[in-house]
């Protein structure tokens, strides 16, 4: 009920329990609870910080969107513009051909977080990694990306030829 109310959503909400539970039960198997007979708290700490979690990934996600959305009127051009077609179309074959580049962990992790939308934690199952180590290995591997592709940091964004 906790999440249902935080996240204004029944769906992730059911998530946010299974996710806890899930967690519970690998903290108590492992040894990591020390107190087993406090897990209700452990368990409502545990789905605030998965909901906290949530929370700060869709508002990144709207930032992004936000940008997107910005770099896209700011270019000038018109909608149905050719140029800005070639354009869209030629960054995303550099991006593709610098996926191809990456080595397949890194490319994995980025097909998985970007084309698949999965979030960290169900990366890290199919991976076997921690969801941390997934955030981890995302951000090396967009940052060796970012140099795959020459990425200019200045006013003039965008890929370098």
């Amino acid at each position: 009920m906790f999440a249902a109310r935080r996240l204004r959503n029944w769906s992730e909400a059911e998530d946010v329990a299974q996710e806890a539970i899930r967690r519970a039960l690998e903290s108590l198997r492992a040894g990591r609870v020390e107190k087993p007979e406090a897990i209700s708290a452990f368990l409502f700490q545990t789905a605030l910080h998965i909901c906290q979690h949530r929370s700060l990934s869709a508002g990144r996600q709207a930032r992004a969107f936000q940008r997107l959305a910005s770099d896209s009127r700011d270019d000038g051009a018109e909608p149905g513009d050719p140029l800005q077609a070639m354009l869209t179309q030629e960054r995303r074959e550099a991006v593709q051909r610098g996926l191809e580049r990456l080595d397949s962990g890194d490319r994995d992790i980025l097909t998985m977080t970007y084309v698949d939308t999965l979030e960290a934690a169900e990366i890290g199952r199919r991976l076997g990694l921690s969801p941390g180590n997934v955030r981890v290995r995302r951000h090396r591997a967009l940052s060796r990306l970012s140099e795959l592709l020459d990425v200019t940091s200045g006013p003039e964004k965008g890929l370098k030829s």
